[in-house]
């Protein structure tokens, strides 16, 4: 189960945050961690020296995490976050902000839904940067959302706590399971045939003109979520997805 459960914490800046995250998921039999580079781990270090700033921050974050420094020389590092996200089934953004027209999970009720999920294939949890969390679109990557309840007077939690809340809440699951719950589809979508679906589906309806040019990505973000509360399959979206591209080519569109 623990296996099939990945965080992923997207753009981090403090080496600090990214080692006490890792020994977070250590003390909760979590241990698959992927990153979402930022840019500044492509230069220099910022205390000087040589190699590169994220080599820099890795080899900080290890002594800080210290018995769990096994974590952090496993993780993967990816350029974007739907390419750390490809192989998931089934995603959950956290954030301290309200999200109009969508339900947020609590922590205890994501990982109930992490360990349900995760009999169907690989799920994840990510994290927003410290200075300004998951964005709007990053968010609309995931099918769900989080929040921790925090007191009105200070609602955003320091990254490295909010890993170590969802940790504690996912290791009690697994170490209690809770009432039988409903099982995932047959062979969930991957997060990359969904996105493959949405690049194709912002080409044909772009160019048939039902989304708007100045904001194509309005009328989207909702299908999104129409499709995320259908729960397809990866057989379903590729059905999907090639009665789109067959439509398109009818249309006098391009494959590419």
């Amino acid at each position: 189960m623990l296996s099939r459960i990945r965080l992923v914490l997207h753009r981090p800046q403090s080496a600090d945050n990214l080692g006490a995250a890792a020994r977070a998921m250590k003390n909760f039999g979590l241990f698959r961690l992927a990153v979402v580079a930022p840019v500044s781990w492509a230069g220099p270090p910022r205390r000087g020296g040589a190699g590169l700033a994220g080599e820099d921050v890795l080899s900080r974050a290890a002594r800080l995490a210290r018995h769990a420094a096994d974590v952090l020389e496993a993780l993967t590092v990816h350029a974007d976050l739907r390419e750390a996200l490809g192989a998931a089934t089934w995603t959950c953004g956290t954030t301290s902000r309200s999200i109009p027209g969508r339900k947020a999970l609590d922590p205890r009720s994501l990982a109930v839904e992490l360990c349900r999920r995760a009999a169907g294939g690989g799920v994840a949890v990510v994290f927003g940067e410290e200075r300004r969390g998951l964005s709007d679109a990053e968010l609309d990557l995931c099918q769900a959302v989080c929040t921790i309840p925090t007191h009105d007077a200070y609602p955003s939690m320091n990254l490295a706590q909010a890993v170590a809340v969802v940790c504690y809440e996912i290791g009690q699951a697994v170490r209690v399971p809770g009432e039988e719950l409903a099982p995932p589809p047959a062979e969930p979508a991957r997060h990359a045939t969904v996105e493959a679906l949405w690049d194709l589906a912002r080409k044909v309806l772009g160019g048939a003109g039902f989304l708007n040019p100045q904001n194509p990505e309005h009328i989207l973000a909702e299908l999104r979520r129409l499709l995320s509360r259908a729960e397809p399959t990866q057989r379903e979206v590729e059905l999907l997805t090639a009665a789109l591209r067959a439509l398109h080519r009818q249309a006098g569109g391009s494959d590419g």
